[in-house]
């Protein structure tokens, strides 16, 4: 039986557009449901503290006090006496120099 007989053609027009209407709604609810809720969120943000120690540089030839030398030792007078031509190293004051300041840094954590 066709619609034309059961309804008015007014009737089935209006149906026509409904059903058009409603096609492209029943394929967007095919997809994902979406839904909302009210909840409390935590905003709080954790960090582990870690010191780090200052970075520096020690120069152990800094500041020169005594050049290389050498030195007889021994009595050259005697007769058959062992001497002995005696090398001296060099003399330095070790010296440091910061590279880096101590600090602190925060690493993020969850809570």
């Amino acid at each position: 039986m066709k619609f034309s007989h059961i309804f008015k053609a007014s009737t089935c027009a209006t149906l026509a557009s409904v059903f058009a209407v409603s096609l492209p709604l029943a394929m967007t609810a095919a997809q994902a449901e979406t839904f909302t809720k009210r909840e409390f969120q935590n905003k709080d943000r954790c960090f582990e503290v870690r010191k780090v120690g200052a970075l520096i540089e020690f120069n152990t030839r800094g500041i020169k006090l005594r050049s290389a030398s050498r030195s007889w030792q021994g009595n050259m007078q005697m007769n058959g006496a062992r001497v002995v031509n005696k090398h001296h190293d060099p003399v330095f004051i070790q010296t440091k120099r910061t590279l880096e300041e101590q600090h602190t840094t925060l690493i993020p954590v969850g809570c």
